[in-house]
């Protein structure tokens, strides 16, 4: 089982995967980590006006899972291994703190 976290930039024009080998960065020790598996992750919109919309690779603005205000989170459970989380933004260039735990 491994913890991993991470502070992601979004924009509007394209959806950002939130959990690959690419955006799992240890923001102290700079370590990227393997390929994502099968677990849970935590999504905080931490833009302090700014909405967030998370789904799958075809997210936008008018078309998604679950809909994010600024300062609120969501917990998925229960991912499959390589099942990737993608977010865009409804404007400009929020952030959002990723929070994952890998069971595989």
């Amino acid at each position: 089982m491994a913890l991993t976290h991470s502070v992601i930039t979004l924009n509007a024009s394209t959806a950002t995967a939130l959990n690959t080998d690419a955006n799992i960065t240890n923001s102290v020790t700079g370590e990227v980590y393997p390929t994502w598996g099968a677990g849970t992750i935590s999504i905080q919109n931490i833009d302090s006006a700014i909405t967030i919309y998370i789904g799958g690779a075809g997210v936008t603005s008018t078309s998604y899972g679950v809909q994010l205000p600024f300062g609120s989170s969501v917990t998925l459970d229960s991912l499959s291994q390589n099942e990737v989380v993608y977010a865009i933004a409804a404007s400009g260039t929020p952030k959002v703190a990723v929070l994952m735990v890998t069971t595989a």
